[in-house]
This record gives C-alpha cells, sequence and structure tokens, in this order.
C-alpha cells in the first residue's frame, strides 16, 4: 500500500462520514423511533440497495467458498437464499411494516401478554444484542484476513480505523445515515469489483484461458451443482428446508432486513425493496467475486488440498488459509497505481456497510426495549442520546470479540449464516401462521436457541462434521421443542390474539379471530395466492442463480434457460403485485 493507495482509502472514509453527517439533524426529528426507523420514508431502491450492502461484509468470502470448493460451493449459502428472499418479499415484509414497531423485540408485547411477555421482550432483546456482537466480531475477523496481505495494519488497528469512522457516523446519522451510506458504498463496491475485471482477465490469458486453467487443475472446480468435494447433497436439502424458514433468522428475514421494512414508505415499498434485493443480492454483486475465485482455482494450492488430491502442480503458490485468496490474488496481478487502494477501499465499503447496519440495529434494542422501559417519559432529546451512546457501547463490545474470540474462518461462516439460527428458525412461521402459539414456545427458542447453538457447533464439534448433521439437528431440535413447549402450556388471551391480528393481519390458522375480527381487517392475499407468489419467486431466483454460474462458466445453453426461466416467473410475481393497492404509511 503506497500513499496513494491510502489517500484513496481516506477518501471513501471522508465520503461515507460526510454523508452520515449530512443526516444529523433528521435523525433526531422523531426521537428514537425515527433514529431507528429513519422516519419510515424509506423508496424501495434504497431499502434494496441498503439490504444487499449489509451482506457484503467480505467480498473475499466469495472468493474463499470457490477456491475451497469450486463454484459449486455458492450453493452452502444459494440454496437457502433463493427460499427465503422472495418467500420473505411476498409474505413478511408487508406485515412488519403493517405493525409499526421499532425493533422485532417489540413484536413479542403485542403478540403476548402479560408478564411473561414483558420478561420475554427483554430476554430476546439482549440475546438480538449479543447476536449483533458476535456478527461484528465474525466481520471484523474475516475483513481483517481478507485485507491482510495487502495491509500492514493489526486486526485491532483495521477495527479501530475502519470500525472507528463507521461507529461515528451511524451514531450521528441514525438508520438514515447508515442506508443511504449503504447505498453510495454498494456503488463503489460494484464499480471497483467490475474493473479489477478489465484488469485481471487480460493479465491471466483471457477468460477462456482461465477457465481452461482451472479446469486442468481441478475439474471439479468448474463444476455447477452439488455435490462436489466438501459440500454434499444432504447438506443442500437440510439448506433449502431451513431456508423456507429464514424469515425468523437475525441475520436474513428479520433482523437488519426487517428494521429496512419497518423503515420504508408503505408495504409496496418494502416488497419492491426485497425483491429489488433479491436480484442483486443473489447475481449481480457475486459476479466479480465468484469470477476472481475462479482465477485464485488456478493459482493457488492449500494445505487441504494437498492432503485430499496431492502435491501442488507446478507453478502453483502454496496458500496457508482460503480465507486470503482476495488479498493475495490482488498482489498477483500488476495493478495501477493507487489501484490497490481503491479495491481496498470497496472491501472497506463492504465491511463498514455492515458493520454500520449491525451498530444501528443492536444499538436499537438497548434504547427501544429497555432505556424506554427504566425511563418512558425521557424527552426525544434524551432518546437520540441514548441511541447514540448504544450504538458507541455495541462497537466497543464487539471489538473485544472481534479480537479475543474469531479465529477458524470457515466454521464461523458457517456459524453466523446457519448454525447460529437454526434452532429458532421455526419461530416466524409458529409467531405468525398460528395464533395457538405463545409465549412459552417464544421463551424455549430466545432463552435456548443461541447458547444451543454455540455448544453443538463449537463444543461438540459439529463445525467439522457434514454441515447437515448440526444444522439438521439444531432445526428439528427447534421445532420440535418449540411446539411441546406451546400445546402443554395455555393459549394466550383473545383479547391479546385480536389486538396482534388487527395490527398486523397475519395468515394461516387464524380463522376464528379473522372472522370476529371481520372483513375491515381481512388479508389482502389469501394464504394459497400467497404461496403461488413465493412459488414464482423461488423459481425466478432459481434461474438467477443458476444462469449466473451458467454465465462464468459459458455453458450458453443452460444460461438460456435459465435466464427464460427468470423472466417469466419475475415477470408474472410482479405482475401480480403491480396491480395491487398501495397501502400507505
Amino acid at each position: 500500500m503506497t500513499h496513494v493507495d491510502w489517500a484513496i482509502v481516506a477518501v471513501l472514509c471522508g465520503i461515507s462520514l460526510g454523508v452520515g453527517l449530512f443526516f444529523t439533524r433528521s435523525a433526531g426529528r422523531k426521537g428514537e423511533e425515527g433514529f431507528f426507523t429513519a422516519n419510515r420514508d424509506l423508496p424501495w431502491w434504497a431499502v434494496g440497495l441498503s439490504n444487499c450492502a449489509t451482506y457484503q461484509s467480505g467480498g473475499g468470502g466469495f472468493v474463499m467458498l470457490v477456491l475451497a470448493f469450486g463454484i459449486a460451493g455458492n450453493w452452502i449459502w444459494w440454496s437457502s437464499w433463493i427460499m427465503w428472499m422472495p418467500l420473505v418479499a411476498v409474505i413478511w415484509a408487508p406485515m412488519w411494516r403493517r405493525m409499526k414497531i421499532v425493533t422485532t423485540a417489540e413484536l413479542i408485547t403485542l403478540r403476548y401478554s402479560g408478564r411473561p411477555a414483558l420478561i420475554a421482550r427483554k430476554i430476546y432483546a439482549f440475546i438480538m444484542f449479543c447476536t449483533a456482537v458476535l456478527v461484528i466480531g465474525y466481520i471484523t475477523g474475516f475483513f481483517a484476513k481478507t485485507i491482510a496481505p495487502l495491509v500492514t495494519l493489526s486486526e485491532l488497528e483495521i477495527l479501530l480505523l475502519f470500525g472507528g469512522v463507521t461507529a461515528a457516523y451511524s451514531m450521528l446519522g441514525g438508520l438514515s445515515g447508515v442506508v443511504f451510506v449503504d447505498v453510495v458504498q454498494f456503488g463503489f463496491l460494484m464499480l471497483g469489483s467490475f474493473v479489477l475485471l478489465i484488469f485481471a482477465v487480460p493479465q491471466l490469458g483471457g477468460w477462456e484461458t482461465i477457465l481452461e486453467t482451472a479446469r486442468a487443475i481441478r475439474p471439479e472446480s468448474l463444476r455447477q451443482f452439488p455435490p462436489v468435494p466438501g459440500v454434499d447433497i444432504y447438506s443442500i436439502m437440510v439448506f433449502i428446508v431451513i431456508g423456507a424458514f429464514f424469515a425468523g433468522s437475525p441475520t436474513a428475514g428479520e433482523g437488519m432486513t426487517a428494521q429496512r421494512f419497518m423503515a420504508a414508505k408503505n408495504e409496496r415499498h418494502a416488497i419492491g425493496g426485497q425483491l429489488f434485493n433479491a436480484f442483486i443480492a443473489l447475481s449481480f454483486r457475486t459476479i466479480p467475486l465468484i469470477a476472481m475465485g475462479i482465477m485464485a482455482v488456478g493459482i493457488f494450492w492449500t494445505p487441504d488440498f494437498a492432503a485430499q488430491i496431492g502435491p501442488a502442480p507446478e507453478g502453483m503458490t502454496m496458500l496457508e488459509d482460503p480465507v486470503y485468496a482476495w488479498g493475495e490474488l490482488l498482489k498477483h496481478l500488476d495493478l495501477p497505481a493507487g489501484f490497490v487502494g481503491l479495491l481496498v477501499a470497496i472491501e472497506a465499503a463492504a465491511f463498514m456497510s455492515t458493520l454500520s447496519s449491525l451498530i444501528n440495529w443492536g444499538g436499537s434494542f438497548l434504547v427501544n426495549d429497555y432505556f424506554k422501559a427504566l425511563r418512558p417519559d425521557a424527552s426525544m432529546k434524551e432518546e437520540v442520546i441514548a441511541s447514540r451512546t448504544a450504538t458507541v457501547l455495541l462497537f466497543i463490545f464487539a471489538s473485544l470479540v472481534a479480537y479475543f474470540f474469531v479465529e477458524g474462518l470457515i466454521g464461523w461462516f458457517m456459524f453466523i449464516n446457519s448454525a447460529m439460527v437454526s434452532f429458532i428458525l421455526p419461530l416466524a412461521v409458529y409467531r405468525f401462521f398460528w395464533s395457538r402459539f405463545n409465549i412459552w414456545g417464544e421463551l424455549t427458542a430466545t432463552i435456548i436457541g443461541l447458547p444451543l447453538s454455540i455448544v453443538i457447533w463449537f463444543v461438540m464439534g459439529f463445525k467439522d462434521r457434514p454441515y447437515w448433521q448440526g444444522l439438521g439437528l439444531l432445526f428439528l431440535s427447534g421445532a420440535v421443542s418449540l411446539f411441546i413447549a406451546t400445546i402443554l402450556t395455555p393459549p394466550e388471551p383473545k383479547e391479546t390474539l385480536m389486538n396482534f391480528y388487527k395490527r398486523c393481519r397475519p395468515i394461516g390458522l387464524w380463522k376464528g379471530i379473522r372472522e370476529e375480527a371481520g372483513p375491515d381487517y381481512a388479508p389482502e392475499k389469501p394464504l394459497g395466492v400467497l404461496l403461488v407468489d413465493s412459488l414464482f419467486g423461488i423459481l425466478a431466483c432459481l434461474g438467477l442463480v443458476i444462469a449466473t454460474n451458467s454465465l462464468l462458466v459459458r455453458s450458453w445453453s443452460l444460461l438460456a434457460v435459465s435466464v427464460a426461466m427468470t423472466a417469466i416467473f419475475g415477470a408474472l410475481l410482479i405482475k401480480r403485485y403491480s396491480s395491487g393497492k398501495t397501502v400507505e404509511a
């Protein structure tokens, strides 16, 4: 990294801070609610771009997956995401916007009654705060190791530099600042990633040569579908099943994603934002990064390959860990002056986008679910001060976790994205689809979920076994435990269920409550119609990810079929929603 490179990084940090400062005044306009919901005025494109940016915490992660497992390794996450992204858009996004709450923890005192609900809300808020801390620790460790080959900074120095800037604009600009900084940073990210391909591909002999090299060294690396070494078909099947329930995941359909739905202008903007998010998150943002992974296949060998396949072929570079592939690949290329700084800057943009969202989301629980209970008469100014203090506290706790605990990043990748949430995934379906579900089922999920996932994944060593074993065990344990806890305890009072139904208008097993509420509160679409809409979305997303791999490996016939599949089912879904009514805020 030269002085020119660092100057480019400084410009990005300065732009991010400037955009965040621009929203300082509007962030405090409506107290903590406005601070954490962007005054409920986000347009669909901002919802979509911001949500996508929050998933981009480590572009090096895609390069790592492709190097470790081949392009079929992307099905580790694709198989879940093609399920949950359209389901969340069609079914959950409008319900989150409709309730007009600030945090997902607030849902608990709306859905359930009595003192147990108040206690559960506090516990849930604390667990979500801890979740934010863990995820920040993970993404910081990933980001530090991704850029480690290019910079001489320690993990702590990286966190203080980039994390400090992020904490500053998150603290001052609230969710509005976070979202629009995300939009700017996502633009930097995509521009830099595609420009990199323009420089890199000719240096490696052209794309056809890159493919031939990867095919000659590791033929399975260009296989488009599992199974491949390290990614078995049973794991993919489990990913698909739990993906249908990812609306209950703090790292997917709930959490930061739901926060933006609650901040959207109206239900139509929430739905449109998530559909837009699905398109760019599943395909567009991944193209340059998967391409870099294919380049890395022809250049690097790892100790795991040596143990499984044999000695490195002549001319290959030994790489200690696939997580370093992104940075080492840049060192391998001959790039113009300042370009390395641009690429570090776009990785920093990805990191800062996710970090800012986590800081704002995690801090919202401290203020909305703890501070307001202790100080119900607090002024809007005091609420905003508390909100900004909460963001700083979260950043400090997360920094400690990142520095002392995060190691073994492939294991952490699977833990954060799947294992950590597998036990609680049935919760979203039970809450919204089954009126009989009660606070004791909620408490079972809240109290047991995170500790049990840590024990099974790390303590019992399931991170080193086939993925389907640990994930399947956690998911089935959660589904059965929540059901048993509910049927063995009393139902919620009818008045509570009626109030929740009128605010949320859920679908599913609510027949008695729905009939008593009357036609004014009937769902806009019945469950059957919503499931058909969701199926169209799933098929469109499936075509999209197949098209992405087909484009990169030049499988033209499969590309044509998958593009047609995406276009047909995507058009059907958009048509069904473009003719619907707009639900105002």
